[in-house]
């Protein structure tokens, strides 16, 4: 026998299987089905429809009573089922809404709850089954409004940035957030290197000023100075470069946050008049209640969130070329084994006199900049505080969800616009805030932040800030002028603690005594902020000559 003979049995041989074994995996199948088929007929019938009354129309056949049990389906009569269908597809009348809700409640005295119920009572009972649904699909609806807060956006550090440049415009911003975190909660997220970005709302093609910014910082790198005299450059040069400018465009967008505020309320406000809540059945404003229970675990939530315990706050501003101060003026620096931190915590008794020499009247100026230093981590209550401040934005949560899924009476007409005026007020909140962020950042770099490590770092910082001659400096309370304290006031009565960035420098020429003008010879030896060691040379020989010391 030939190969080729070989070849072809074998083909007609495995040919042969196939067809068997095809064969019989159909007998299997067919088994199977007759299986299947018995012990499905073997099943009780069960009907998804009533029996059909041949007497009946067609389209009504499923809602007659059957023969057999004839009370077992209650059929209402055409005049019920004909007004629920106009309540259903008519107009919406708000001022009919709120009139039934302040009825349900006119109830007055200890039983006012009770009557509330019992009113309740009539009018649940009175709607139509069509409204039931329509009140019923409200509520649901408006339950997803706890969850808003996530919508709206993530947390940003320009957030942050508003709040501690303009206090006023942070809390707005909170009240907008609608339960949202606005700030970081990792200190990586505040790091002073990367550039402002707004969440994208905010265009930001032109990054100049912070592009000269990172060269500076990566010129001082290459220094020999430690990073505490490295940021008290960076702050004098600031200083140096103060063109002033204008915050009216803040103004605006601070307006237009109270504009959003009050079209929540008004959104809130006409939603809770109508609807009821059966377990709070006489309360009127109980969405009010919600949403500033909302915003005040909010602003918990966000002071808490900040990943630094300890941050000190100073505002800057240029003083005057010629000044003099008296030698009473006590020097901020670290005493008593204290540091100058603690040192300014404890407070300094400043009554000295201040004097400014020249022939031209002092100029306040109208702008300022903040520098803040922030020590990195949390201490054991700062830590104890953010989990329960989690803790009860969780129950604030489920207790909203609860409140609006419960409401009653709710028509689709007013959830619907609930949802959208709150929720549009609440992203245009954030971006409203984007853009007061932009505002402030376009006047040259109004906040310089560093962070460090230890609680000794800041005070080198601070330290070697105080030495920088030429500058007027708010923070803890005091007033310091050249590193002396020549006032001290209650810090929560300045407008600074309010609006921040907008409120005016320290007015110098408030307190300070005119001189004569000074010789050509002492104007001509003038210093500049430009000369800082000169500057510092003569500061500490005014301070060791006695009398009083001049910068």
């Amino acid at each position: 026998m030939s190969v080729s003979d070989l070849a072809v049995s074998e083909s007609s041989f495995g040919s042969v299987i196939w067809n068997d074994t095809m064969y019989r995996i159909g007998r299997i199948n067919k088994r199977v089905e007759n299986l299947l088929i018995l012990v499905c007929s073997l099943l009780p019938s069960v009907s998804a429809q009533a029996p059909v009354n041949n007497n009946a129309p067609p389209n009504t056949a499923l809602f007659t009573p059957t023969a057999l049990d004839p009370a077992s389906t209650w059929v209402p009569d055409s005049g019920t089922i004909r007004d629920d269908i106009n309540h259903a597809s008519g107009w919406f009348f708000m001022d009919a809404w709120d009139k039934r809700g302040k009825l349900i409640r006119a109830g007055k005295g200890p039983n006012s709850t009770d009557y509330c119920l019992g009113n309740l009572s009539i009018a649940l009972h009175q709607l139509g089954t069509l409204s039931s649904a329509e009140y019923n699909g409200a509520a649901g609806a408006l339950s997803l409004l706890p969850t808003a807060g996530a919508l709206i956006g993530s947390p940003t550090k320009e957030l942050w940035v508003v709040y501690k440049l303009m206090p006023l415009a942070g809390i707005l911003s909170m009240f907008l957030s609608l339960g949202g975190t606005m700030v970081p909660t990792q200190a990586g997220a505040y790091d002073p290197k990367v550039s402002f970005t707004y969440g994208g709302m905010i265009a930001t093609t032109d990054q100049l000023a912070e592009k000269r910014r990172q060269q500076e910082l990566d010129n001082a790198r290459t220094s020999l100075l430690s990073p505490a005299e490295m940021f008290a450059r960076r702050v004098q040069r600031r200083a140096e470069h103060d063109r002033g400018g204008t915050y009216r465009n803040v103004w605006i967008g601070v307006a237009i946050q109270r504009v959003l505020v009050a079209t929540i309320l008004i959104a809130l406000w006409f939603g809770q008049i109508g609807g009821v809540i059966t377990w709070w059945c006489d309360v009127y404003a109980w969405m009010w209640f919600w949403y500033f229970l909302v915003v005040i675990v909010s602003i918990i939530e966000n002071f808490v969130g900040v990943p630094f315990t300890n941050n000190w706050t100073l505002r800057i501003v240029k003083a005057p070329h010629t000044i003099e101060i008296s030698r009473d003026a006590p020097k901020v620096q670290a005493r008593d084994g204290k540091d100058v931190l603690d040192a300014i915590k404890a407070g300094f008794n400043a009554t000295s006199v201040v004097r400014i020499a020249g022939q031209e009247a002092y100029t306040k100026r109208n702008s300022c900049f903040y520098v803040v230093i922030s020590q990195e981590g949390v201490s054991a209550p700062h830590a104890t505080f953010r989990v329960l401040s989690k803790a009860s934005n969780v129950a604030v949560f489920a207790f909203g969800t609860a409140l609006f899924a419960s409401s009653t009476l709710m028509s689709v007409s007013v959830a619907l616009m609930i949802l959208s005026l709150v929720l549009s007020a609440g992203v245009w909140g954030r971006v409203t805030a984007m853009w007061i962020a932009s505002e402030m950042n376009k006047v040259s770099d109004p906040v310089l932040h560093t962070v460090v490590p230890q609680r000794s770092d800041a005070a080198e910082h601070m330290q070697e800030i105080l030495k920088i001659p030429g500058l007027i400096i708010e923070t803890g309370g005091h007033v310091i002028v050249n590193g002396y304290s020549i006032r001290r006031r209650n810090p929560w009565f300045s407008a600074a603690r309010y609006i921040g960035l907008l409120a005016a420098p320290y007015d110098i020429s408030k307190t300070a005594i005119p001189t004569l003008p000074p010789s050509r010879e002492s104007s001509h030896s003038e210093p500049s902020m430009g000369k800082v060691p000169r500057l510092r040379q003569e500061y500490q020989n005014a301070d060791s000559s006695g009398g009083e010391h001049s910068v």
